[in-house]
């Protein structure tokens, strides 16, 4: 085959970039199976290389590809030394993968870095992106105004170009979930109910079956469990979130676990967290795993599993899971307190206050 100009898959790998930023799953995987041929019968060029795996790294957290832990080329991190624009995405990109690994002291501090070279930035959808991850971390550490202020930053800007409406409505819903947190809850229902309506005329499934489960979420808040499952029956229907988005795919069985068990169908939670305990082990993500062995635990055998469970409150402390901790060990003391062993009720509430007051603060 005759060779390929750098210049060419430079330009392609651009295109990419753009399907990624889209989040146009379809159109991204296909190009990207393109250019991986055309590396192969591309001249000798290490910069386009180097930009391929890094925008690959990005790609692969798109998809929630972070089971197989991608790498970042070794030679990407000492030319982000000296060049301001790959330092951004260098950090950019290794604080989304942190990020989606629930590692968010670690996210935090690339994103910090990323900042600070934010100037070498020209592209104005290059900076909403940057806003909408950082807002995004901030919502899932519960640091809710400052996820407020660059949510806003970011679809103040998303909304001038139609062709990024789906991130506008991204940012809406992340919005949202802050409002949910805020107490809220009308005003979020309202914005929620609002952008299902709009995906549903767009066509846009997998963002559908997301916004499905957060409004299952939202349910929870108000203790209307039955409700809340019929919300992630729709997510779950809606769109192969098995495959299409693996960590909200754990996150929905984890709620539709801890909403049956609610409801008073042991039986029927248990097999959720048999699922939900596969599929994490499968993904090796460890946080889901500790949960869903600590409600196997509660589900099945509490009085003679509290060192395991004490045990495994423990070790997500030493991952800083503080927001994943709050809900759980509240949940944890309520099946001790329907046993009326008030004894280890009161211990598992007390680490679930002591969460409440850490959450946020691992990132500050």
């Amino acid at each position: 085959m005759k060779t390929v100009a750098s210049v060419n898959v430079a330009n392609l790998i651009n295109q990419w970039y753009v399907h990624i930023k889209k989040r146009d799953v379809s159109n991204a995987v296909e190009l990207r199976d393109r250019i991986k041929g055309l590396l192969n019968v591309m001249e000798e060029d290490q910069d386009v290389l180097l930009y391929f795996n890094l925008l690959d790294y990005r790609f692969r957290v798109l998809m929630e590809d972070v089971a197989g832990e991608p790498q970042l080329p070794p030679i990407a991190e000492d030319k982000a030394k000296t060049d301001g624009l790959l330092r951004y995405y260098y950090f950019l990109f290794k604080g989304m993968y942190e990020s989606a690994r629930s590692n968010y002291s670690k996210a935090l501090n690339c994103f910090r870095v990323a900042e600070r070279q934010l100037d070498n930035v020209e592209d104005e959808i290059e900076k909403a992106e940057f806003h909408y991850k950082l807002g995004n971390l901030y919502y899932f550490t519960k640091t809710t105004l400052l996820s407020f202020h660059h949510l806003s930053i970011a679809k103040s800007i998303y909304r001038a170009y139609e062709e990024y409406k789906t991130q506008s409505i991204n940012c809406t819903v992340l919005l949202a979930l802050n409002y949910i947190d805020d107490g809220r809850l009308t005003r979020a229902e309202n914005m929620l109910n609002s952008c299902a309506e709009r995906l549903i005329k767009m066509g846009d499934n997998h963002l559908l079956a997301a916004v499905y489960y957060d409004l299952g979420f939202l349910k929870i808040q108000e203790d209307k469990h039955e409700e809340a499952l019929k919300y992630f029956d729709l997510s779950f229907k809606t769109d192969d979130i098995e495959k299409n988005a693996p960590i909200m795919y754990m996150q929905c069985i984890y709620e539709s676990a801890r909403s049956t068990y609610k409801i008073g169908e042991v039986d029927k939670a248990l097999k959720w967290v048999h699922l939900g305990f596969e599929f994490a082990q499968k993904t090796n993500n460890i946080n889901f795993s500790l949960k869903f062995s600590i409600l196997n635990i509660c589900y099945s055998a509490p009085l003679e599993g509290v060192p395991q469970v004490k045990e495994f409150i423990e070790m997500l402390e030493k991952r800083e899971a503080y927001v994943d901790i709050e809900a759980l060990a509240e949940d944890v003391a309520n099946v001790y307190s329907s046993l009326n062993n008030y004894k280890y009720s009161t211990y598992f509430l007390e680490k679930a206050i002591k969460s409440s007051k850490l959450t946020g603060k691992e990132v500050l």
